[in-house]
């Protein structure tokens, strides 16, 4: 008998035979592979896996007689498959390459093809005869592998399209390696942790949440007109139903163009849960660029669908259940128990509803890794609503419509691109891989979008004027004039000045990444109880203001910068009309834009551009103009992904190198790292006691516990390296288990601008005490 996984306390007889597993991998990955018509192929990459777990030298190493020495036990199923496949020519031989990145990569994660023997991890190496691997003849005699099909006998499950054929076999071999790779973790986890297994799949039916939709939609009033509704809540309802109506057409690309404050989070998820259950589609992924954004949308969900209804993925989440819990002192078991099924459902995201970040999202899709591939079968025959879509970064621009186009056309997906800036994601324009000119279906009707939007201007009364340029201090002045008023700007620095400029007063708030998230939250909630009691109130504020948080103001300040975000900034004037008027000025700040700001200096060139161009500057035929223009004037596949691509392929066909892409593709390239802030006591609220009672936990916990990790990540600020360098020689940072920086009792935060590292040193009596 060859085995496949062991039980070192209990007898052979219990342990996972190598047949079981490759046998209940293969049924899995098939289910999984057929979502995208393509079963038999994830069925039988599968069945080769672990062929090589066949060898007398890792049948030694599961028994405990051959050390730790790790056994490379998945070369051997790829390399079966190529010979195979071989005497099939080149379509066999390319064919086989597919599932041999799959098979060989599936602990390691998917390797480049590599330039030859010498290439040390690539596969070509691993192929290469002169590479030895241990003997797996044994396993040959198994049943379900004596009958590897012929290539011709698996039918491709889409048509490739010349221009960019690579980029879809790459996609193609994604999904297989998701298929292969998930199919073998649940498997291996109904061997090991039955118990786990039971706790999958626990989640309400699309059609339970479909009825909870309109029972909430019912309840509420939103699917009938009522004689008190004011224009805007009637433009709401009005896009509600338009949605509800478009749900029945068929799946694929949608734009949902909406004004700021006109409900797309719930006309949107309205549409997806309708539209999913129309045409027996899988699930709900929503995708947002921030986890502020996030956090809201979810909280707007959970009150439509239920608490247990909703996975949450990202980095920040932390289950209500589990930080319940821990406040009360329960038992680490139970907590975990609490939020096992939410947990184990974002490993593979089989789970209704998903919420999560746009980076999870998208580096997944072009990820190499086991543990991120797991989820993408899962997003075949799903909704994908991708909110906030114009923050798309352009550098990426290409792969990613790319990878969207991918989802609809080959996948059977649906995607709705959210938001009130579309971007021009058309091929009619500078994007050469967009969508075809018919494939993108707005859910309003053509000519009532244009209409919703002047509803929107005209009920919010706000006037849009460009004052020219500003200095500090005259823009102190304007601001301290105003009784409330909203000043956004481009920089960390520009917000310090600008909020110096103001004075020392209760009345004035400064909001930057500086500022630990739970802090801003703090300030925040003050700003908005001055809102509501009409107080005066003057916030200064980085771009962080702009998505995610729902604040309205009658007077905003926005320093010169794109139309998307000029049209963000709006949305906190008099955002449901509920003030006699609103006022938005875009100025020109005293401090000009640095070099490393260059991309904001071209968008706020192509904002001048189509402001002079267009009465109304929000309309949708200027963001069109906007988008288009900056499109033209940027490199939108800035890493070169599909450029290697073709290069690749060109000198070899079908030569994919999965690891850099990988490694080029990422949202996020500052560099910047995370210090850990022990606020003192000025800073207010209780950021004091809880930010120290966690690193108290932190320093007696190794490993840290997951739980503790994500809550410091509310009192974290991320800086950059050569930042933390000078923090470090000011003397003001102690560092935990070699890895966690912590800034002690506040030292060099101050309590309104949060983290300054021009000034580590600065501390008040106050910062001492605890």
């Amino acid at each position: 008998m060859l085995y496949a996984h062991s039980l070192p306390d209990q007898d052979v007889s219990q342990w996972q035979s190598l047949e079981d597993h490759l046998r209940e991998s293969a049924q899995r990955a098939g289910a999984f592979g057929r979502a995208f018509g393509a079963g038999e192929w994830a069925a039988l990459a599968a069945r080769l896996h672990d062929l090589g777990k066949a060898s007398p030298e890792f049948q030694a190493y599961i028994s405990g007689q051959n050390g730790r020495r790790r056994i490379d036990h998945s070369t051997a199923g790829a390399r079966l498959l190529l010979q195979r496949w071989k005497a099939w020519g080149k379509p066999g031989e390319y064919r086989a390459l597919w599932l041999a990145y799959c098979i060989a990569g599936h602990h390691g994660g998917l390797p480049d093809l590599g330039d030859g023997a010498s290439d040390v991890g690539s596969l070509r190496s691993r192929l290469d005869p002169a590479y030895a691997i241990p003997d797996y003849s044994a396993g040959l005699d198994l049943a379900a592998l004596a009958d590897i099909p012929q290539p011709d006998a698996l039918p491709f499950p889409f048509r490739l399209a010349r221009e960019h054929a690579a980029f879809s076999v790459t996609f193609f071999v994604r999904m297989l390696f998701s298929c292969l790779t998930d199919a073998d973790f649940l498997d291996t986890e109904h061997f090991y942790t039955p118990e786990n297994c039971q706790q999958r799949g626990c989640w309400p039916s699309l059609d339970t949440l479909c009825e909870r939709l309109h029972n909430f939609l019912s309840t509420k009033g939103f699917l009938r007109a009522a004689s008190d509704d004011s224009p805007i809540v009637t433009a709401r309802k009005e896009i509600l139903g338009h949605c509800l109506d478009a749900a029945a057409l068929p799946p694929g690309a949608f734009t949902l163009t909406v004004p700021t404050g006109g409900g797309k989070t719930l006309s949107s998820l309205a549409f997806a849960l309708e539209h999913a259950r129309r045409h027996q589609l899988d699930r709900i992924i929503l995708v947002a660029p921030y986890t502020s954004i996030i956090e809201q949308n979810a909280r707007v969900l959970r009150d439509v669908l239920g608490e247990e209804a909703v996975l949450e993925h990202h980095s920040n989440y932390v289950h209500p259940s589990e930080q319940a819990a821990d406040q009360s002192g329960e038992n680490a078991d139970d907590q975990g128990r609490a939020v096992l099924p939410f947990r184990l459902a974002a490993e593979n995201w089989d789970a209704p509803v998903i919420v999560t970040t746009a980076v999870q999202f998208f580096e997944s899709l072009f990820s190499n890794r086991p543990s991120r591939c797991r989820k993408l079968h899962n997003i075949a025959r799903s909704v994908v609503i991708l909110d906030e879509a114009q923050m798309l970064p352009v550098p990426l621009l290409e792969p990613s419509v790319l990878a969207l186009r991918e989802l609809t056309e080959h996948y059977g997906a649906s995607l709705v691109l959210c938001t009130a800036t579309q971007p021009a994601l058309r091929r009619d324009g500078p994007l050469k891989n967009g969508f075809a000119k018919d494939s993108l279906r707005e859910l309003i009707p053509a000519p009532r979008v244009e209409e919703l939007f002047s509803t929107f201007t005209t009920q919010r009364r706000m006037r849009v004027s460009q004052p020219g340029k500003l200095d500090n201090e005259e823009l102190g002045r304007r601001l301290r004039q105003e009784h409330q008023a909203l000043c956004i700007v481009n920089s960390r620095a520009q917000a310090r000045a600008t909020y110096e400029s103001l004075g020392n007063d209760e009345a004035h708030f400064h909001l930057s990444a500086r500022m630990t998230p739970r802090h801003r939250l703090l300030v925040l909630d003050a700003v908005r109880q001055r809102l509501r009691r009409g107080l005066p109130c003057r916030v200064v504020s980085t771009s962080l203001i702009e998505c995610g948080v729902d604040i309205s103001f009658p007077c905003v300040y926005r320093a010169h910068c794109g139309l998307d975000s000029v049209a963000q900034a709006a949305g906190r004037c008099n955002r449901s009309g509920e003030l006699p008027s609103g006022s938005l000025f875009v100025y020109t700040p005293e401090q000009p834009l640095s070099s490393a700001q260059a991309d904001l200096y071209l968008r706020a060139c192509f904002f001048s551009q189509v402001a002079e161009e267009h009465a109304d500057i929000f309309a949708p035929a200027a963001v069109e103009a906007y988008f288009k223009a900056l499109y033209g004037f940027t490199d939108l596949d800035k890493e070169r992904l599909l450029a290697m691509l073709r290069e690749k392929n060109a000198a070899f066909p079908h030569a994919f190198d999965f690891r850099q892409m990988d490694a080029r593709y990422r949202f996020i390239t500052d560099g910047s790292v995370p210090v850990i802030i022990t606020h003192g006591a000025k800073d207010g609220g209780d950021l004091a006691e809880q930010s120290h009672t966690l690193v108290r936990r932190l320093e007696t916990e190794y490993p840290p516990r997951r739980l503790t990790l994500r809550l410091l990540q509310g009192y974290s600020v991320q800086i950059y390296p050569h930042e933390l360098k000078r923090l470090r020689a000011a003397g003001n940072l102690e560092t935990l288990h070699g890895c966690f920086d912590v800034l002690r009792n506040g030292a060099g935060y101050d309590p309104k601008l949060g983290l300054l590292v021009d000034d580590p040193t600065r501390q008040t009596p106050e910062d001492c005490l605890f």
